[in-house]
């Protein structure tokens, strides 16, 4: 298996994706990642053999993923029409607002092989508490952090840079209409078996949008991802992220 170098902050959460699908899919397997953005999970699984078709709705991420000849196509879920059936079909922090959630997961169905697998990765912001967002705030205001960040607004981590109370500027920054995950995880237990929910980190993804391409920022977002893992295994934090395995 090819390793994923690692040399820019958004490699990541690519890394960590790319991690998760392979070990549940099986080499050279047809798989449809809904949401690929601009291809960087595309282009890693294509690497590894994998025959892989990727689905935006963002006109500009799909254009600078076709710009590097990436199998991707602009359409959205769950209007994409293929004839085609899929080994897995992996929802990339997507189906959170792909509405109606029930015909969603419908058009899943259709599409995948009977032996199949959905792969999601996906966030329960509605189970974070004050003690993660303080941690988080807490780093955000750390000397190594204001070094590297520079603030994009509209960006969590720039309201959270600013806020005086931050449980409320990470309730306003949710504001707009969002599935949680128990009804993301209601909606797939209705058409397919639920194999397997997982709490990973998620925070450190925060992070891409607001640091340079640099050797040190790619090295605060690994130190952050491991924090993250060390403070939710002894339980002083709750892990954001959520990876849901189902099959039909």
């Amino acid at each position: 298996m090819l390793d994923l170098v690692v040399n820019r902050p958004i490699d990541v959460p690519t890394r960590e994706t790319v991690k998760f699908l392979v070990s549940h899919i099986t080499e050279c397997a047809k798989i449809l990642e809904v949401g690929c953005g601009d291809g960087q999970v595309v282009r890693e699984l294509v690497n590894r053999g994998y025959r892989v078709t990727g689905l935006d709705s963002d006109p500009d991420a799909i254009g600078k993923a076709r710009v590097r000849r990436l199998p991707v196509i602009f359409g959205s879920w769950p209007e994409y029409q293929s004839n085609a059936s899929f080994d897995a079909i992996a929802f990339t922090r997507s189906l959170h607002h792909i509405d109606p959630l029930g015909e969603a997961i419908a058009r899943a169905r259709e599409l995948l092989d009977p032996n199949g697998l959905i792969l999601l990765e996906d966030f329960a912001r509605e189970e974070v508490d004050e003690a993660t967002v303080t941690w988080f705030a807490t780093l955000l205001g750390s000397e190594r952090a204001r070094a590297l960040i520079s603030p994009v607004a509209g960006q969590l981590v720039a309201e959270l840079l600013s806020a005086t109370d931050v449980m409320r500027a990470w309730h306003e920054s949710h504001l707009h209409k969002i599935h949680s995950i128990a009804a993301i995880t209601k909606a797939i237990a209705e058409q397919f078996h639920v194999r397997d929910i997982t709490s990973v980190p998620y925070f450190y993804r925060y992070l891409i949008p607001v640091l340079p391409d640099t050797p040190e920022a790619t090295s605060f977002v690994n130190d952050v991802f491991k924090e993250e893992i060390d403070l939710g295994a002894r339980g002083e934090i709750v892990l954001l992220g959520r990876r849901i395995i189902a099959s039909p």
